[in-house]
């Protein structure tokens, strides 16, 4: 960045007295490049944090469509085999898919080859009613579970979902069965402002125009990266892992108690929706730079 633009990052990041009674995690301190560096897009790899029914099927498949080099690592054995074979050091992927972010930067990355970081964030409550409908038909996924649907998803709430406060368990290192902290709460708010990318699975086109400028990718004058856009975000647009089921609104008991017990990353995702709305600036600089 210029000087006068990374003031005006710098400016965009600054932290509250608050947040500067929390650092970031180490891991994300030291291996993920800082918001406050202009991308370089021919230089970098990206690597995503696939969040469960959070738009990563088709923030997948869309830059696939485009010919991007993609590597999913979403299980721990399979990111430990990566490390042996120098997957970010060979140079030869563009963007990493790993639900595991910080188990997988750890192992992954070093620091003569630091990633950029982008996430794609869903409403915590719409996330888990996505979960409930989706694994009751999944055959594929190993997480399938038929017996769901002989179950109300108020009954499901109470009874069979581990999957609480995932965003903030999942930057934490954590265990779906140990349990979240403020601490750990407000490591991922500063880790997620000062080194991710933020996208809204609510806003999937601008994030993924967001995450194009970061990539260096060309969707304006690249027919094959209009035409990808077009595909998936036009008229006859489609949608990978999309699963059709009844909406749930704020009175219903399942959502206040699936809300209740998420209420870490309900304060993440709220945080998350304000860091969107500050990026467009940091955004567009990036823009001005690489262009």
């Amino acid at each position: 960045l210029s000087l006068e633009q990374d003031a005006e990052a710098s400016s965009l990041l600054e932290e509250s007295p608050e947040e500067r009674t929390y650092t970031l995690y180490p891991w994300a301190r030291r291996l993920i490049r800082p918001l406050t560096t202009t991308p370089e897009p021919e230089r970098e790899t990206a690597l995503f944090w696939h969040i469960p029914k959070s738009g990563g099927s088709t923030v997948k498949q869309l830059y696939k469509c485009m010919g991007k080099k993609i590597d999913v690592k979403s299980r721990p054995a399979e990111i430990l085999e990566s490390k042996e074979l120098g997957l970010i050091q060979s140079g030869e992927i563009d963007l990493v898919f790993s639900s595991f972010p910080g188990f997988a930067i750890e192992h992954l990355v070093d620091s003569a080859h630091k990633v950029r970081a982008l996430g794609m964030f869903r409403h915590p409550v719409d996330r888990l009613v996505s979960k409930f409908y989706y694994l009751q038909i999944a055959t594929w996924e190993r997480t399938y579970n038929p017996a769901w649907k002989d179950m109300d998803i108020l009954e499901w709430a109470k009874t069979s979902n581990m999957d609480n406060d995932h965003m903030v368990k999942k930057l934490a290192g954590k265990l779906q069965r140990e349990e979240a902290t403020e601490k750990d709460l407000a490591l991922a708010k500063q880790t997620i402002k000062m080194r991710f990318v933020v996208g809204l699975m609510d806003e999937m086109e601008e994030s993924i125009k967001r995450f194009n400028v970061v990539m260096g990718i060309d969707t304006v004058t690249s027919q094959s990266g209009k035409g990808c856009m077009n595909g998936f975000f036009g008229v006859n647009a489609r949608r990978t892992n999309s699963n059709p089921h009844p909406k749930m609104d704020k009175d219903n008991p399942a959502w206040q108690l699936l809300a209740e017990q998420n209420s870490y990353d309900m304060q993440l995702y709220e945080y998350a929706v304000q860091l969107f709305e500050k990026q467009k600036e940091l955004i567009d600089s990036y823009a001005s730079m690489i262009s």
